[in-house]
């Protein structure tokens, strides 16, 4: 049996309403609508590590350094998406924001309701991000945790050697279907020295000896999840090979900007061997 529904068309001169009998199956929700800003829709920050506090807020949790993704879903209050809408982002705090355009080509929402971006967990403390589109706002706060607090080890400082903090601050964006890097200046200074860069070993197979892996700012806990975003890797190739090690280590070797990656690597470390801190 098909479900059906009653639409009314309108009384015209009849004494009587006039209505037709459509198939509800006939009308589609998944046509996305364009934005309007004295709209009220379903507004809402989708996050797979999202969870409730005894308040009510919706918590995410990141460890210092680490990035996390994250997408907006705008649908109508009748559930169709809309797409082409640019919301507005304020994070609050010592978290960094990963606007939608750097790390996607999209700035706005998708036919499918979505807009996906991303953040670079700060400091130990709560964060607060706010995302809006004329009346409706949706928020999300950020609980960041500390390494040690992990129990996670800290990458040793090195004298005179590439700076993370430096690294991580450049910005990759999309043009013409392309990703565009903007090295800072004290990175592309270093473009084609032997440096000396510290951080942990994420192995690229299974061998006790790694000639090709990557070097991340802060420890790795999961292959999908560098830490830092392309900004806090460096791709690292050996000559004879590295032991694989979870302990903070300290490279040196070529120092080679990418500028027109195909990997999403925008760093590499060639003839890289251990040395002292």
């Amino acid at each position: 049996m098909r479900l059906r529904t009653w639409i009314l068309l309108g009384c015209l001169a009849w004494p009587y309403p006039i209505y037709a009998e459509i198939p509800i199956d006939s009308i589609d929700y998944d046509v996305p609508v364009t934005p309007l800003p004295t709209e009220k829709y379903q507004f809402e920050i989708l996050s797979t590590l999202g969870y409730s506090d005894q308040t009510g807020r919706t918590i995410v949790d990141i460890i210092e350094g680490y990035e996390i993704n994250l997408a907006l879903s705008v649908d109508t209050l009748a559930g169709r998406p809309v797409n082409g809408l640019t919301p507005k982002f304020n994070l609050t705090g010592s978290s960094k924001l990963i606007p939608p355009g750097e790390s996607t080509p999209l700035t706005s929402t998708d036919e499918s309701g979505i807009l996906r971006f991303g953040v670079i967990g700060g400091k130990q403390g709560m964060d607060t991000l706010t995302v809006s589109y004329g009346d409706n706002r949706a928020t999300l706060h950020l609980n960041i945790i500390s390494l040690q607090i992990n129990d996670l080890p800290a990458a040793p400082i090195v004298l005179g050697g590439l700076n993370w903090s430096d690294l991580m601050q450049t910005r990759l964006s999309w043009a013409d279907d392309q990703v565009q890097v903007n090295f800072s200046d004290a990175v592309k200074n270093r473009n084609g020295d032997l440096v000396t860069v510290s951080g942990f070993m994420m192995p690229m197979d299974s061998s006790l000896k790694q000639t090709h892996f990557l070097l991340t700012s802060s420890p790795p806990h999961c292959f999908f999840d560098i830490p830092g975003g392309p900004a806090g890797v460096i791709e690292v190739y050996t000559d004879e090979g590295i032991e694989a090690s979870w302990d903070p280590i300290v490279l040196e070797g070529e120092f080679e900007l990418i500028s027109a990656p195909q990997t999403g690597v925008i760093y590499q470390l060639k003839h890289a061997k251990i040395t002292n801190p």
